[in-house]
């Protein structure tokens, strides 16, 4: 999730009155209300919607769209959402998803199925392509959200601090050990510059397990959450534990961000927003949005990225083959089972992620476009030439198993994160209290695969 997605981004559509559903207005026609999470450093969403609301009444007279902004970080906007889940009356009528959530929700009978109406829009089979169809697949193989984005994960560097540390440029490591010793490199020789950042405690949830914890676990040998072939959770490991030996190596040797700002809710907006445009970071392990904000029409516009800033794979552990790792994720636009209006619900859906509402969010955030017209559009990647290697990066990604149970496995990842960051516990202590923890988070001891 992006950032956790750092973006990450939740939209739902409330309800309005007593009753579930769309609302009435005071002209009688029927109101949806859309409450969003913004953030001052991320108004794509925001710009986005408000398109997507002006073309949506015009084509649908007698139905309002109000839009309803809230602030709050990913973690309090899920609560809402779960607390507005608990009854009918209250549940909202369509949201945005990370895709990490959607099997959770498929699973508790809060999502609604939308087979029937895609089998009827025409996009669904000429402009998704079925690689990201998957995002938003049930495990009962319904569909039940439209994809409104994609990405992919690697490392980004600044090529001013590498040629201050005598470090190549294009720079392209092979191993974790070349990262890490790119890392020391930077210590030694730029003094007052962050050497390596990567998402690692609790507070950035998701992020921390997806962009951190996994895009390591991943690239060790045969290193998995989830055993496809036997049907059962890893329960650590060597993998696991080589994983949060690396973070250890991070903190401990001070590579990282101090713990203040490494528990910083705002530590994405620290990286691209501050400590990248003022040459005081060397290296982070981040998604392909990052650039986002250095765009022209971004929230640190900045003109000269496309020569400071280099973009690299993030390699396997020692070289392992494919040699490079990537997590991919993104976000779906999803129909409650409980409203009461699914075809003014759908309408919307489609309106949100047609073409031109698709190009807005994927040019603004910097995601990786779900849409086969809006890839192949030159405004696309008009003004951010790193976009082909993102998008190729899809050769090595990964995906998270998005299980019904997954969130919670994510969670006990965090805990095990959060105590090497910390240095409150070694790699094999952290390993072991994950081991402990599992079976309750994913319903036994017989859904767990000892190492």
């Amino acid at each position: 999730m992006k950032r956790t997605l750092a973006g990450s981004l939740l939209l739902l559509t409330a309800v309005t009155g007593c009753g579930g559903g769309a609302a009435q207005d005071a002209s009688g026609g029927k109101e949806l209300e859309v409450l969003y999470r913004v953030e001052p450093t991320w108004p794509h969403l925001e710009k986005m919607l408000a398109n997507a609301k002006k073309q949506y009444e015009a084509a649908h007279p007698g139905v309002k769209i109000k839009l309803t902004p809230v602030q709050g970080n990913n973690e309090a906007y899920y609560t809402k959402l779960a607390l507005l889940n608990r009854s009918p009356d209250s549940a909202p009528d369509v949201y945005y998803h990370d895709t990490f959530q959607v099997n959770a929700d498929v699973a508790a009978g809060k999502l609604a199925p939308l087979d029937d109406y895609l089998a009827k829009w025409p996009d669904w089979n000429t402009q998704f392509p079925d690689s990201v169809k998957q995002a938003a697949k049930g495990g009962d193989g319904k569909i039940y959200g439209v994809p409104i984005s994609t990405d992919t994960r690697g490392l980004w560097y600044h090529k001013d601090v590498f040629a201050k540390a005598g470090l190549p440029v294009p720079w392209q490591p092979k191993t974790w050990n070349d990262v890490l010793t790119a890392a020391r490199t930077i210590k030694q020789k730029v003094p007052g510059v962050v050497p390596f950042s990567m998402y690692s405690a609790k507070i950035h949830g998701e992020a921390s397990t997806m962009q951190g914890f996994e895009m390591l676990l991943y690239g060790t040998p045969g290193g998995t959450l989830y055993d496809e072939t036997q049907k059962k959770w890893v329960a650590g490991g060597k993998n696991f534990t080589d994983a949060l030996t690396f973070i250890n190596t991070v903190y401990r040797e001070e590579l990282g961000p101090k713990q203040a700002d490494a528990h910083n809710a705002k530590l994405g907006d620290k990286v691209t927003l501050e400590w990248f445009p003022d040459a005081k970071l060397g290296i982070s392990l981040d998604g392909a949005w990052a650039s986002s904000a250095w765009k022209p029409a971004g929230t640190k516009p900045w003109a000269e990225w496309t020569q400071k800033i280099g973009w690299t794979p993030m390699p396997t552990q020692n070289g392992e083959a494919p040699g490079a790792v990537s997590m991919s994720g993104g976000w779906v636009v999803a129909m409650s089972a409980y409203t009461k209006h699914k075809q003014e619900a759908f309408d919307f859906i489609t309106t949100a992620t047609n073409k031109e509402n698709s190009m807005a969010y994927s040019v603004g955030t910097g995601d990786l476009a779900a849409r086969k017209d809006v890839a192949a559009d030159p405004k696309y990647s008009a003004d951010n030439p790193s976009v082909k290697f993102w998008t190729d990066l899809a050769s090595v990604t990964r995906y998270r198993p998005a299980y019904e149970v997954y969130p919670k496995v994510s969670a006990q990842v965090q805990e095990a994160m959060e105590g090497v960051t910390t240095g409150s516990r070694t790699p094999e202590e952290a390993t072991a209290n994950y081991v402990k923890a599992l079976p309750a988070a994913v319903g036994g001891p017989d859904k767990v695969l000892a190492r």
